[in-house]
């Protein structure tokens, strides 16, 4: 190849017009083969009533999603979702604003505090499973040994055998492995923001409270959608 011809291509490959695509393209063939094609697939399957026992195509509209509108579990079930949804998430924004606040601050030992605080996140599922379902165990629960000790119950609260307690124990269970990933991601967008704009508060007479509300959060709030994205996605 000539001189000329390399040098074409190489000033090709140099402008950002022909690059950016490029580097964005596997990307988008990830999103595409892996999110949107089962998603649009998912979309056309329950429009229709392919089976595993019959996959022939036949279009039936709505009538799947009436069906199990009109099915009583069904819309406990999404009940059930929702409340555990939104109390995760209003849990998880408060105490990981507030964790994130106080691993900012210097204080001896924080390197081990920040250690334990991860712990919950870095434990793998199924031992976490298991772990809780001994805590919450309705004869041998650890929760129940120490509130008998303490003189706060008598007997066993069965954790899992009652549906408010069960679903108190989900949300609990849910908040305490999102919170340390919710914390650190908040703990960095604070970290990034300027140590002038906190001195300039001080210089003005800002308590902790002023500065907290207008500057610390509405400064935080890019990596707080981040952590809320991560906790609405992320499996029990």
């Amino acid at each position: 190849m000539s001189l000329a011809g390399r040098g074409r291509r190489r000033y090709l490959f140099d402008r950002d017009g022909v690059l950016a695509p490029l580097l964005l393209l596997p990307s988008v063939v990830y999103i595409l083969a892996l999110v949107a094609v089962p998603f649009l697939l998912a979309i056309a399957y329950s429009l229709s009533d392919v089976t595993v026992g019959d996959p022939s195509y036949d279009f039936v509209g709505l009538r799947n999603f009436r069906a199990v509108l009109a099915d009583r579990v069904f819309r406990r079930a999404l009940r059930n979702s929702l409340v555990i949804t939104v109390a995760t998430m209003v849990l998880v924004l408060v105490l990981a604003k507030v964790l994130a606040l106080v691993l900012t601050r210097d204080f001896k030992g924080k390197w081990l505090v920040r250690f334990l605080v991860l712990l919950p996140w870095t434990t793998p599922v199924s031992l976490a499973a298991i772990a809780w379902l001994w805590l919450l165990d309705s004869l041998f629960s650890p929760i129940d040994w120490t509130l008998r000790e303490l003189g706060l119950l008598e007997g066993n609260l069965h954790w899992l055998g009652n549906s408010t307690l069960a679903l108190i124990s989900v949300i609990a269970v849910q908040v305490w492995r999102i919170v340390p990933l919710a914390a650190v991601i908040i703990m960095a967008g604070i970290s990034a923001i300027p140590q002038d704009l906190n001195d300039a508060a001080e210089v003005d007479g800002a308590g902790f409270w002023r500065k907290l509300f207008s500057i610390t959060i509405p400064l935080s709030l890019p990596v707080t959608a981040v952590a809320t994205l991560f906790g609405w996605c992320s499996p029990t």
